[in-house]
């Protein structure tokens, strides 16, 4: 899906030694000329130059926004991509990738931009997503005393510290593994905003619809005959599930039922089968906790047995959505892996806020918890949960929801 470019081959040696991705080079132009942009129409391209190539920079960007909205444009400190030290070539491509994720402008709703017109600090450990549900909003009042609406942009950092923009920053919360709930900063004077987001799924479609093109294009050439989809009920693999079942016809989808399941989840995972007309298989796993203990962070028994759960039912491919923000493990990871079966990640590169969006433009709803706060969903004894998730799962239990 990523793709790297160079002017000249020998600039694009030097980005095959640094990078794991697909390489390709301008064939040493000085000038694009009659150059055909249309190779990118299916990928998501990252153009690499030297400081002395501005001027090329400047041209190649004006034929590639004709081709794609998603794309980024890297300047080297060196005269050439050659002369580069690879650590610096690594780190502008981790930065260049943050950049997609984490580009927003703001007019009158939250749109994609490969520029940070909204000035979010950008990071490659960083996600974002969208304040979404009534039960969000509610229960951010309650818990933080923050008023946010539905509609507002988080932006979620290292430890799970947390900007909220509605759309002027106006609070800066912690929700530390271990730690209790903290309020950094609060902006009374910032007035949030209620921004509807079916016009957000609009105005962002186009961006939307090239990530599912890159995607299904993705999972067509890494696909032979029927696959499946981890299905957690989560909205990364709800997305997911959506791409394989518009790119191949025989998809399945591959649900681990633990012991220990999230409200709601079984139910929800049985709604969207039934929307899309996938079949549902599904693999029980029960936690032992008398016998095991509580999972802790040094001790995941639960993983272990939640993959042997998914070996019993899994496809020769796997289609699974793990995202890059998620954690600094995925992002080390390849396209395609081999682990439990051939696995293939086609939103490796997408945020938070383009699953969500990308979910609800195709008419499914996320799932409830999601419209209480959760930014990630897990089993209900999990070693990651923070206070803010246990509150929230107390407040359910108590008939919040």
């Amino acid at each position: 899906m990523i793709v790297a470019v160079a002017r000249a081959k020998k600039d694009a040696k030097a980005l095959k030694h640094a990078l794991n991705c697909e390489v390709v080079s301008l064939g040493g132009r000085r000038s694009l000329g009659n150059f055909d942009f249309s190779i990118f129409e299916k990928k998501i391209p990252i153009f690499f130059f030297g400081r002395s190539e501005i001027e090329l920079a400047l041209e190649m960007e004006e034929e590639i926004r004709k081709v794609t909205p998603i794309y980024q444009v890297v300047i080297l400190s060196k005269k050439a991509v050659r002369n580069t030290r690879m650590e610096e070539i690594r780190e502008a491509f981790e930065m260049a990738k943050a950049k997609l994720r984490l580009g927003f402008e703001f007019d009158g709703v939250f749109a994609f931009t490969n520029r940070n017109r909204l000035g979010v600090e950008v990071h490659p450990d960083y996600d974002a997503y969208f304040v979404i549900g009534e039960g969000f909003v509610r229960n951010t009042k309650e818990v933080f005393g923050i008023e946010i609406e539905e509609g507002n942009l988080v932006v979620r950092k290292l430890f799970n510290e947390e900007w909220i923009y509605v759309p002027d920053l106006k609070a800066v919360i912690s929700k530390k593994i271990g730690e209790p709930l903290k309020v950094i900063l609060r902006r009374e004077d910032v007035r949030p905003k209620r921004l509807n987001l079916e016009r957000m799924v609009e105005k962002n479609r186009a961006w939307l619809e090239k990530l599912e093109e890159v995607a299904v294009e993705f999972i067509r050439r890494n696909v032979e005959g029927t696959a499946g989809v981890p299905f957690s009920g989560g909205k990364d693999s709800t997305a997911t599930l959506i791409l394989a079942k518009k790119a191949i016809d025989e998809v399945k989808a591959l649900y681990v039922k633990v012991s220990h399941e999230m409200p709601c989840t079984e139910e929800y995972v049985e709604y969207v089968c039934e929307r899309l007309g996938v079949e549902l298989v599904k693999s029980d796993v029960h936690f032992d906790v008398e016998k095991f203990g509580l999972p802790t962070h040094s001790d995941r028994w639960c993983t272990k047995l939640k993959m042997e759960g998914l070996q019993r039912i899994a496809t020769r491919t796997l289609i699974v959505g793990d995202r890059e923000a998620e954690s600094r493990v995925r992002r080390e990871r390849g396209e395609v892996e081999y682990r439990v079966a051939k696995e293939i990640f086609p939103i490796k590169y997408w945020s938070g806020c383009m699953v969500q969006l990308y979910v609800l433009m195709n008419r499914l709803k996320l799932h409830p918890l999601y419209y209480e706060g959760f930014y990630r969903l897990g089993c209900t004894i999990c070693p990651s949960l923070s206070d803010w998730e246990r509150i929230l799962l107390k407040r359910i239990r108590d008939g919040c929801i």
